[in-house]
């Protein structure tokens, strides 16, 4: 993993013979705090690219979108009926509209906030609306649950000005507007083909799908997929080869640095004769039905090795031959959607281990540069990695997420919720199999948490959800 990609050094340093055990926690309260407010991780994604059209003089240009459950407001549905589906016992309507305008090239040199459609003509509208539901409060907080969703506007080739408008829930929810200008170019026309982002190829009735990703030019760190990579002009007497270059991002700024992948593609990489067409699957998933046709376009197909590539920013490319002018190219993130917020300070992460190393352990971790010691953190989970031949480590992201899970269900007014009992327990030992509350007459309530071979009992001390381990017996 490569870890500064998304960690920066954040935690204050306490001098704890100075402050009370009030300050302290609430400083180390903070600073948590302060990494949920830092983690900016995306919950809707959108794709725009365009798709051959009907003739050879126009395109689809597409908006293929997924929005994470935890971004929508679901509503509890109405159980009154006994015909009520359970899967549907919450719900979050959302709605979608693109409008596309006749542009200039002046507008096309406009950037953000000075892109304007008043005055434009009107090229094209699409309009989606559909309806995300989950069975339990938890799945309808899920960051990788997604509803999944596309626009589409037939077009000749021109400059345009889009506007997307999005609506979420009921009532007067405000809409989310975007504006931007693109110049669209027929299939022909390309001399740089684009690239689509999947996770699958498969047959359905006869008929290959490919299925998206969705999530802007974002795929799932740990994760391979696939590619669908339209060759302009291809030339089948020639070599092509794709590249994959990690790339330096500093504000605006991108730079090129060493290519992580190279392949030679083979004739069976190659798909010739084929045009693609946007749909949705049963799952409601964004697929592309490739269907043979006379008049259509080659495509590669590339299976990409992601899980062996750290979480960064990448440049995909084909070339043909010698020729440093790519024949396809896109750009792309491998993202750990849902990295745990503990992994986001490096000396968070490391303080965090005190539950499974010694002190004389932590204090060589904690010792030296940031540099040093991020390579000393990541050193010590190489070596517990269970899968050492790719860049995702479950067992470390495991952990961590024990640490996140302990912050949320069990932080009270009095202790955070890693530094419970209770958040102690299910960090070393995971979810118990089985957890039983009990309310004695005379007494104070009582939660036994049960695993296969041990049984930890907890009594409430407080009225307000603190619980004291009591009982730790092996079985």
């Amino acid at each position: 993993m490569r870890y500064l990609t998304y960690c920066t050094s954040a935690i204050l340093l306490l001098l704890l013979s100075i402050c009370s055990v009030t300050e302290v926690y609430a400083q180390r309260f903070s600073e948590y705090q302060k990494l949920s407010i830092r983690d900016q991780r995306p919950p809707l994604f959108f794709d725009f690219f365009v798709l051959p059209g009907d003739s050879e003089e126009s395109v689809q240009l597409v908006s293929a979108y997924s929005f994470s459950y935890r971004y929508l407001p679901f509503k509890k549905l109405n159980q009154s009926s006994s015909n009520q589906d359970p899967a549907k016992a919450f719900f979050s309507p959302i709605n979608l509209s693109m409008e596309v305008f006749n542009a200039t090239e002046k507008q096309l040199r406009k950037k953000g906030r000075d892109v304007s459609v008043e005055g434009l003509e009107t090229a094209g509208r699409s309009f989606w609306e559909d309806t995300a539901y989950a069975e339990t409060y938890e799945e309808s907080q899920s960051e990788l649950k997604f509803l999944q969703g596309n626009l589409k506007v037939d077009l000749r080739p021109g400059i345009y000005s889009y506007v997307l408008q999005m609506k979420r829930g009921e009532g007067t929810d405000p809409r989310m507007s975007r504006t931007r200008t693109v110049r669209v170019e027929s299939y022909p026309q390309m001399e740089t083909g684009n690239v689509l982002l999947g996770n699958s190829m498969s047959e359905d009735s006869g008929s290959k799908q490919f299925k998206l990703v969705s999530m802007g030019e974002n795929v799932k760190y740990g994760s391979d997929f696939q590619a669908l990579a339209y060759i302009p002009n291809y030339d089948p007497s020639a070599e092509y080869t794709v590249k994959i270059n990690s790339l330096e991002v500093s504000g605006k700024d991108t730079s090129q640095t060493k290519t992580v992948f190279t392949q030679k593609l083979s004739d069976e990489d190659i798909h010739a004769n084929i045009r693609p067409t946007l749909k949705q699957n049963s799952e409601a998933e964004n697929i592309l039905e490739l269907s043979p046709n006379d008049n259509g376009f080659t495509y590669a197909l590339l299976n990409i090795p992601n899980s062996t590539f750290p979480s960064s920013f990448y440049r995909l490319s084909i070339h043909k031959g010698s020729s440093e002018k790519p024949a396809s190219e896109t750009t792309f993130r491998s993202m750990w959607i849902n990295m745990p917020r503990s992994l986001l300070s490096l000396d968070v992460s490391i303080d965090m281990l005190h539950y499974i190393v010694n002190e004389k352990t932590l204090d060589q971790l904690r010792s030296g540069s940031e540099s040093a010691r991020e390579q000393k953190f990541r050193a010590f989970w190489e070596k517990r990695d269970p899968t050492p031949d790719t860049e995702y480590n479950e067992l470390m992201a495991e952990y961590y997420r024990r640490i996140d899970y302990a912050y949320q269900n069990f932080t009270t007014n009095n202790t955070i919720g890693y530094e419970s009992d209770q958040g102690e327990i299910y960090i070393k030992f995971g979810p118990p199999e089985n957890k039983e509350r009990r309310f004695p007459a005379n007494g104070s309530t009582i939660e036994i948490w049960t695993y296969p071979n041990r049984q930890f009992v907890f009594r409430a001390t407080t009225g307000f959800g603190d619980f004291k381990l009591v009982t730790d017996q092996s079985q």
